[in-house]
């Protein structure tokens, strides 16, 4: 088995670039903390220090194939955690707003189970199949064996031969997907049902 411990970041983003799931794993086994600690300083707290780290990450999985050389890998990573940091502090200010109204919409039901309607689900259905549709085939698989499936992170690693870390960039991506679609296309119910069927 390749020691990927032992590989320089040159080496390491050089398999990147080619899809290594491994050679991922082992940046973000490496770089995890650091961006994390850049991170609590610009966001304060620890939960949404996670998300960015989450975030760094999963945007540089996604721009593996566009990689060029780097140099100084650390503060690539760094200056991705700054701009998403930018970005989240963003969305935090506008969601104010739908927070508010989740709560008192909330509130406002006797039985938030009961009183979806059949056209909610189905509405919630149709977005939710559309966001899925944009999905690689890998990345829907993952999903499905997670949420429809029922199955573990571990599970669905072994079942498709591919890292723990990865099913976990999958989902939280899908999640990420999932989250954008209901708030662009949906309304409060909607959402409700999201947060309901995701958290």
């Amino acid at each position: 088995m390749t020691a990927y411990n032992t590989y320089n970041d040159l080496e390491l983003i050089h398999l990147l670039k080619e899809g290594d799931d491994n050679a991922f794993a082992e940046i973000y086994e490496r770089y995890k903390q650091v961006v994390y600690r850049f991170g609590i300083t610009l966001v304060k707290t620890p939960d949404l220090a996670e998300d960015l780290v989450q975030d760094v990450f999963i945007k540089l999985w996604d721009a593996r194939g566009r990689l060029k050389t780097i140099h100084n890998f650390r503060s690539y990573l760094l200056r991705i955690c700054h701009n998403r940091a930018i970005d989240l502090n963003k969305q935090i200010a506008a969601n104010h707003k739908l927070v508010e109204q989740l709560i008192v919409y909330y509130q406002s039901l006797p039985d938030p189970e009961t009183e979806l309607s059949q056209g909610d689900l189905n509405q919630y259905d149709s977005i939710v199949e559309d966001a899925l549709n944009s999905l690689t085939p890998q990345r829907r698989k993952v999903y499905e064996l997670c949420k429809k499936e029922n199955k573990s992170y571990e599970e669905v690693a072994q079942e498709l031969n591919i890292s723990l870390n990865t099913v976990k960039v999958h989902m939280y991506q899908t999640l990420a997907l999932l989250r954008s679609y209901i708030l662009k296309h949906g309304n409060i119910p909607l959402i409700l049902i999201f947060l309901q069927k995701n958290l």
